[in-house]
Protein backbone atom coordinates (compact mmCIF):
# COMPACT_ATOMS: atom_id res chain seq x y z
CA UNK A 1 0.00 0.00 0.00
CA UNK A 2 3.00 2.09 0.62
CA UNK A 3 4.30 2.35 -2.78
CA UNK A 4 0.65 3.06 -4.22
CA UNK A 5 1.15 6.07 -2.32
CA UNK A 6 4.70 6.87 -3.84
CA UNK A 7 3.50 5.34 -7.51
CA UNK A 8 -0.28 7.01 -8.16
CA UNK A 9 0.64 10.55 -8.47
CA UNK A 10 3.45 10.13 -10.82
CA UNK A 11 1.01 7.69 -13.27
CA UNK A 12 -1.93 9.95 -12.83
CA UNK A 13 0.49 12.81 -14.22
CA UNK A 14 1.98 10.32 -17.13
CA UNK A 15 -1.78 9.67 -17.85
CA UNK A 16 -2.30 13.20 -18.35
CA UNK A 17 0.73 14.65 -20.01
CA UNK A 18 -0.38 11.66 -22.63
CA UNK A 19 -3.52 13.08 -22.67
CA UNK A 20 -2.50 16.93 -23.86
CA UNK A 21 0.49 15.50 -26.13
CA UNK A 22 -3.05 14.17 -27.68
CA UNK A 23 -4.69 16.74 -27.83
CA UNK A 24 -1.82 19.47 -28.84
CA UNK A 25 -0.88 16.90 -31.86
CA UNK A 26 -4.61 16.96 -32.70
CA UNK A 27 -4.50 20.85 -32.65
CA UNK A 28 -1.63 20.92 -35.02
CA UNK A 29 -2.94 18.38 -37.54
CA UNK A 30 -6.21 20.72 -37.79
CA UNK A 31 -3.84 23.81 -37.93
CA UNK A 32 -1.64 22.28 -40.75
CA UNK A 33 -4.64 21.27 -42.32
CA UNK A 34 -6.59 24.46 -41.90
CA UNK A 35 -3.15 26.30 -43.68
CA UNK A 36 -3.09 24.09 -46.40
CA UNK A 37 -6.91 24.54 -47.50
CA UNK A 38 -6.33 28.43 -47.05
CA UNK A 39 -3.17 28.18 -49.24
CA UNK A 40 -5.54 26.39 -51.81
CA UNK A 41 -7.94 29.33 -51.85
CA UNK A 42 -5.00 31.78 -52.04
CA UNK A 43 -3.77 30.60 -55.16
CA UNK A 44 -7.50 29.41 -57.11
CA UNK A 45 -7.64 31.58 -60.68
CA UNK A 46 -10.00 34.72 -60.05
CA UNK A 47 -11.17 37.04 -62.59
CA UNK A 48 -11.12 39.91 -61.35
CA UNK A 49 -8.76 39.63 -58.67
CA UNK A 50 -9.06 41.65 -55.38
CA UNK A 51 -6.20 41.55 -53.18
CA UNK A 52 -8.25 42.54 -49.79
CA UNK A 53 -11.29 40.02 -51.13
CA UNK A 54 -8.52 37.25 -51.62
CA UNK A 55 -7.05 37.87 -48.03
CA UNK A 56 -10.13 37.90 -46.29
CA UNK A 57 -11.84 34.38 -48.35
CA UNK A 58 -8.28 32.66 -47.02
CA UNK A 59 -8.55 34.13 -43.63
CA UNK A 60 -12.26 32.96 -43.35
CA UNK A 61 -11.37 29.07 -44.68
CA UNK A 62 -8.74 29.36 -42.37
CA UNK A 63 -10.73 29.81 -39.53
CA UNK A 64 -13.95 27.91 -40.22
CA UNK A 65 -11.75 24.15 -40.70
CA UNK A 66 -9.53 25.69 -37.85
CA UNK A 67 -12.67 25.92 -35.91
CA UNK A 68 -14.37 23.00 -36.92
CA UNK A 69 -11.60 20.67 -35.22
CA UNK A 70 -11.60 22.76 -31.72
CA UNK A 71 -9.33 25.84 -32.36
CA UNK A 72 -11.00 28.98 -30.80
CA UNK A 73 -10.49 31.24 -34.49
CA UNK A 74 -9.75 34.22 -32.25
CA UNK A 75 -6.51 32.82 -31.10
CA UNK A 76 -5.55 32.50 -34.72
CA UNK A 77 -3.07 34.62 -36.13
CA UNK A 78 -2.95 34.34 -40.11
CA UNK A 79 -0.87 35.98 -42.73
CA UNK A 80 -1.03 36.25 -46.24
CA UNK A 81 1.23 36.77 -48.83
CA UNK A 82 0.90 36.56 -52.94
CA UNK A 83 -2.36 37.60 -52.93
CA UNK A 84 -3.11 38.19 -56.90
CA UNK A 85 0.29 38.00 -57.79
CA UNK A 86 -0.21 36.45 -61.29
CA UNK A 87 0.36 33.15 -62.55
CA UNK A 88 3.08 31.33 -61.76
CA UNK A 89 4.10 33.31 -58.72
CA UNK A 90 3.91 32.19 -55.22
CA UNK A 91 0.94 32.30 -52.56
CA UNK A 92 1.75 31.93 -48.92
CA UNK A 93 -0.25 31.51 -45.57
CA UNK A 94 1.08 31.25 -42.37
CA UNK A 95 -0.56 30.90 -38.51
CA UNK A 96 -0.10 30.79 -35.98
CA UNK A 97 -2.17 29.71 -32.19
CA UNK A 98 -0.75 29.00 -28.65
CA UNK A 99 -2.27 25.91 -27.28
CA UNK A 100 -3.04 26.31 -23.65
CA UNK A 101 -2.01 23.36 -21.48
CA UNK A 102 -4.48 22.17 -18.67
CA UNK A 103 -2.05 21.40 -16.13
CA UNK A 104 -2.29 22.28 -12.95
CA UNK A 105 1.21 24.07 -11.18
CA UNK A 106 2.74 22.05 -8.62
CA UNK A 107 4.88 22.84 -5.72
CA UNK A 108 4.37 26.61 -6.35
CA UNK A 109 7.25 25.99 -9.46
CA UNK A 110 6.95 27.45 -12.85
CA UNK A 111 8.69 24.14 -14.20
CA UNK A 112 5.67 23.59 -17.08
CA UNK A 113 4.83 26.42 -19.62
CA UNK A 114 1.25 27.87 -19.45
CA UNK A 115 1.34 27.73 -23.27
CA UNK A 116 2.66 25.61 -26.23
CA UNK A 117 3.27 27.91 -29.40
CA UNK A 118 1.63 26.20 -32.76
CA UNK A 119 2.32 27.83 -36.33
CA UNK A 120 2.14 26.42 -40.15
CA UNK A 121 3.54 28.13 -43.06
CA UNK A 122 2.35 26.66 -46.65
CA UNK A 123 3.35 28.00 -49.75
CA UNK A 124 1.74 27.02 -53.52
CA UNK A 125 2.31 28.38 -56.69
CA UNK A 126 -0.82 30.96 -58.19
CA UNK A 127 -2.64 28.97 -61.13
Amino acid sequence: MLEMVWVLPVLLLLLFAIAQFGLLFQRWLTLSNAVREGARELVVYRDPCTASTVKDAVRTRVKDYASSGGIDPTLLNIKVKGACAGSGTQGNVTANYDFVLQIPEFGGTDLIPDSIPLGYEATMRNE
